[in-house]
């Protein structure tokens, strides 16, 4: 089948780039954005991003509307916004979706799923993890700060792909974007949630870059403690991501290294004085041990810190 209609729900940093990306080879993309003034300004002047290696710059000029409504029943819609914000485009989802509409999450940690769930059908629904970083530097810019691969999978590993999806991650394939839909897509939102249990909380609380964390042994042992606790959480959820704890942490220490020069998501919350996403994360894994009857007493240390910053109290500080 030929899609027709796309809408990208959430006009953040990766809305941006995805929607940048994807307008370049399908003109029938729209970006819903919350603001209608916002909007108005999006589409008037357009979307840019930069790239972070060679300064480059890609334009586009989607549809960008506050109205769902106005857009009828979608093939796809890629919902992008803050984890904790997910509950913010249910009435939206109910305008946009059909029978055969494909909704597709690449929104960070572990909960958004449940929300989803409740206007979407799990035949439709589909989560994905992407490796993409992109920083927001203006209303309508972004900086490609690293790229890499994006996984699709059915939310139920068991159910046959919707055939929108599959068309949509050729889609993204055509835009540059790397992307594989995969038969069991949970080991891999493990594996990323592992990474960021070790580094965005701590980036964060430090003001240090993805990088600079590897430079202090006190801050690497706190990592590899916290990222212990997720293991173990995981394992006891029967989650298999083929490796072993050290190779956990030679991941997360890759990570940090390849993202080096990187503002976590987490980090650019903080220096906005925005809500994180931080109940998805580490939140996530105190709230499985619970249920699993296991201790994870620094993640609960972690969450508690950024939660307490997270009520307004973020002091104004440069990223060191």
């Amino acid at each position: 089948m030929n899609l027709k209609k796309v809408t990208i729900i959430g006009p953040g940093a990766l809305g941006i780039l995805f929607a940048a990306g994807i307008w370049q080879k399908f003109k029938g993309l729209c970006l819903l954005h919350h603001d209608e003034n916002k909007a108005m300004g999006l589409e008037a002047h357009g979307i840019e991003v930069v790239k972070a290696k060679n300064g480059g710059k890609m334009v586009a000029f989607p549809k960008v509307t506050a109205s769902s409504r106005d857009l009828g029943t979608q093939d796809v819609v890629l919902v992008l916004v803050k984890t904790y914000q997910t509950t913010t485009v249910i009435d939206s989802l109910k305008d946009l979706c059909g029978k055969k509409t494909a909704v597709i999450t690449l929104q960070n940690g572990i909960g958004s799923a449940d929300i989803l769930e409740t206007v979407v059908p799990r035949s439709n629904l589909i989560l994905g993890v992407t490796m993409h970083g992109a920083n927001r530097v203006e209303e309508n810019t972004v900086v490609h700060a690293g790229k890499g691969q994006t996984f699709l999978g059915m939310v139920d590993s068991d159910a046959e792909p919707l055939e929108t999806a599959v068309e949509f991650a050729k889609l993204l394939n055509r835009c540059g974007f790397e992307t594989n839909f995969v038969k069991d897509i949970y080991p891999i939102i493990w594996k990323k949630l592992l990474v960021n249990v070790g580094i965005n909380a701590l980036t964060a609380l430090t003001m240090l870059r993805n990088g600079q964390i590897l430079k202090y042994s006190n801050l690497t042992k706190i990592q590899e403690m916290a990222v212990r606790e997720a293991y173990n959480v995981m394992q006891k959820k029967g989650i298999d991501v083929g490796l072993d704890l050290k190779g956990v942490y030679d991941l997360v220490r890759k990570v940090s290294m390849d993202t080096a020069e990187n503002i976590s998501s987490m980090l650019q919350d903080r220096l906005k004085k925005t809500r994180t996403e931080i109940d998805f994360i580490n939140g996530a894994i105190v709230r499985i041990g619970r249920e699993l009857g296991i201790e994870t007493p620094v993640n609960e240390t972690l969450y508690a810190l950024v939660d307490f910053w997270g009520y307004g109290h973020w002091e104004q500080a440069e990223p060191r």
